[in-house]
């Protein structure tokens, strides 16, 4: 029924979804760790997208030469990553985190997978100008995800932190957790360059696009196979509680349908910008990934702001100061 090579991209796609949720691999989580001083889940993120980016151009030399296109940046790149970003923050993960946390039997995260493919449905814009890629694009991107890296690696040595992705899982360390992060990238490389759409991202685009009767691809079923190697996961290390959906809960639509529409702003989701676009060069993806980190951070910066102006802290340090 299935070819060899069919076969062994659908294993590799558990595999990713294996890996995934070994190292919890979240964005928002990622982001919110750098503010309080744990570097390993932005270098687990940066390290994976590295290998993507080092793969792609392996398997480019081999091939002949990538055909990816690269998209231009705009304003609604930045709003589109903005909206993501506070949407995220304010439903406690992104697409690949909140798959985590539904494949552990976190049943309320339906409501945020519904709302993706509200958002896809509710808003289709036409795709941002696109040129051949450019290797001196790629060049500035892989060295970035580099030096970014080296640095968070530097602050980690002085700060004699270890590299730990999940602090859960005390096996996953040093060594064996950078084997892993060149695995997961390794994998991922192979199947963004055979063009199989199992990001998340992509079939909840596709689940979008059928509300308005368009057609999905069989293809697009593969994505299923990341949370179901989630699950192996979860289920292997025992982590699976199922937890009910509660009215409390129903607010999660709303950021989930937030969280589609700036994807679609922005074309991309955190998923499409560091497993897909990111790693060939289009610099749209760094827009976004940049925007998007500014909207997980700005409600803490706000309520931060708001904090030290509100007048008990001004009285407080009116007094302070005439001790």
């Amino acid at each position: 029924m299935f070819d060899s090579s069919t076969l062994l991209a659908m294993a590799a796609i558990v595999l990713v979804g294996m890996a995934l949720a070994l190292s919890q691999f979240c964005m928002v989580r990622s982001v919110l760790s750098i503010r309080t001083g744990d570097l390993s889940p932005a270098r687990c993120v940066l390290a994976i997208s590295l290998a993507i980016a080092l793969s792609l151009q392996l398997l480019a030399v081999v091939d002949g030469g990538e055909t990816r296109p690269s998209y231009t940046p705009s304003i609604a790149v930045v709003l589109g990553g903005l909206v993501f970003g506070i949407a995220a923050r304010a439903n406690g993960g992104c697409f690949i985190g909140t798959l985590n946390e539904l494949c552990r039997g976190h049943w309320r995260r339906l409501y945020t997978v519904a709302g993706w493919i509200l958002g896809f449905a509710l808003l289709k814009v036409p795709p941002l100008p696109s040129h051949v890629q450019r290797p001196g694009e790629v060049v500035v991107v892989v060295l970035a995800l580099a030096g970014l890296l080296l640095l968070l690696s530097l602050l980690a040595m002085r700060r004699r932190q270890e590299f730990r992705p999940n602090p859960a899982l005390h096996g996953l360390r040093g060594g064996r957790a950078w084997g892993v992060m060149l695995i997961t990238g390794v994998l991922t490389g192979l199947l963004h360059h055979s063009d199989w759409p199992w990001a998340p991202s992509r079939l909840a685009t596709y689940l979008g696009r059928a509300l308005h009767g368009e057609g999905v691809p069989v293809s697009a079923a593969c994505a299923l196979l990341l949370p179901l190697g989630m699950v192996i996961m979860h289920r292997w290390r025992r982590l699976v509680q199922p937890k009910r959906v509660v009215k409390a809960d129903l607010p999660l639509l709303l950021w989930g349908t937030l969280m589609g529409l700036g994807t679609v702003w922005g074309m991309g989701a955190n998923d499409g910008y560091l497993f897909r676009f990111l790693p060939v060069g289009s610099l749209h993806a760094a827009v976004g990934l940049t925007a998007m980190s500014a909207g997980i951070l700005l409600p803490l910066e706000i309520a931060a702001a708001s904090k030290r102006g509100s007048p008990a802290t001004v009285s407080y340090t009116h007094l302070r100061a005439h001790e």
